[in-house]
Parts: structure tokens; C-alpha cells; sequence
């Protein structure tokens, strides 16, 4: 058996990136978040020192006026810039561990490994284009319809305008008839006729 001697880099920046170099023969980059027990590993280290610092946080600034007045020499300095550092570096632990946990990731793993994933993935943006296109059927249709319908609202509507004056001139000779039935009394029908 052959062993490599490893060099691990981390960078906690805008991109995290965690490499493992290998010296040896072939001298090869292999990405460490490729072996699921490391990346777990790697993860649970990470949770484990962000509790250890969120305690640690914690333990500052509940303690610190009871340490200051044990060292009577202590400058109030240190113990605020002791918090602060622990702080600094509770959000540097925070930054890759939100990173390697996060959906994106998960999905970014499932699509490196898993044909399964793929071929799921691949079969539901092939339904959701299927989807698409019924549905760009569909407003076709709708837009058919409307054209259909404005054009019989167009053909319908002169032939309701003279229903309608024909309906209130029709009116008007009833009331006229009643009225000279009526001794010249003014007559007026009522109801929903009036809103034509």
C-alpha cells in the first residue's frame, strides 16, 4: 500500500472550497467533498466547533465581570477583545458550514452522484416542458375564444340596439294607448324596462 502525504486547504470566503492535495506519483487534486463519510465528517467537526464556541461566547459574557474582579490587574480590554475574537471566529466556522449544508449543496451532491437523481430530475423538467406546452395550447385557445367572442358581441350588438329602441319605442306607444284609455291620465310602466 501506498501512502500520500495530504495537505488540506480551506477558504472561507465568497466561494468555499475545500481541497485535499495529494504528493505522490500522479500528484492529483481531488475534490474531499466527493467521499460522503469525510464530507459527514467534515460537517460534524464544523457543528462540533460551533458549539464549542457558541458555549464558549456564552461563558465569556456571562463570566466576565466574575473574572475581572478574580484578576485584579486585568484590563477590561482583554476580556472584550477575548469575546470578540470568539465571535470572529464563530461566524468564519458558521460561513462553510451554512455552505456545505445548505439545499444548493445537496442538490450539487445528488447531481455529481446519483444517476437516480439525474434521470428525476431530467423526467420532471421533461413534464414541466409538457406542462408548458399545454398550457401555451391552452392560451392560444383562451385568445380564439375572445376573438370568437368579440366577433359575435360585434355581429350580436346592432341587432340588440334595435331591440332596444324598438322595445322602448314599444314603451312608449303602451303608455301613450293607456294613457288615452285613462282619461289623458299620465301612465308609466315601471320596472326593469327603464334601465335599457
Amino acid at each position: 500500500k501506498q501512502w500520500y502525504q495530504r495537505r488540506v486547504a480551506i477558504t472561507a470566503g465568497d466561494d468555499t472550497e475545500i481541497n485535499v492535495l495529494e504528493a505522490g506519483e500522479d500528484q492529483k487534486n481531488e475534490l474531499l467533498l466527493d467521499n460522503t463519510s469525510t464530507r459527514n465528517k467534515i460537517i460534524d467537526e464544523l457543528y462540533e466547533l460551533s458549539a464549542f464556541l457558541s458555549s464558549r461566547q456564552e461563558e465569556l459574557s456571562r463570566h466576565s465581570e466574575s473574572i475581572l474582579s478574580e484578576i485584579p490587574d486585568c484590563p477590561p480590554e482583554i476580556q472584550t477583545t477575548q469575546l470578540e475574537n470568539v465571535e470572529k471566529m464563530a461566524s468564519v466556522v458558521e460561513i462553510p458550514l451554512n455552505k456545505l449544508t445548505n439545499e444548493k449543496m445537496r442538490h450539487l451532491l445528488l447531481l455529481k452522484s446519483s444517476e437516480k437523481y439525474i434521470d428525476r430530475l431530467t423526467d420532471s423538467m421533461h413534464s414541466q416542458l409538457r406542462l408548458c406546452d399545454k398550457m401555451e395550447d391552452s392560451i392560444e385557445e383562451m385568445k380564439q375564444r375572445i376573438r370568437d367572442a368579440e366577433r359575435t358581441y360585434e355581429e350580436v350588438e346592432p341587432k340588440l340596439q334595435r331591440a332596444i329602441d324598438t322595445t322602448k319605442s314599444l314603451k312608449s306607444c303602451v303608455e301613450t294607448e293607456l294613457s288615452k284609455k285613462y282619461k289623458g291620465r299620465p301612465v308609466r310602466i315601471m320596472g326593469d324596462i327603464n334601465t335599457l
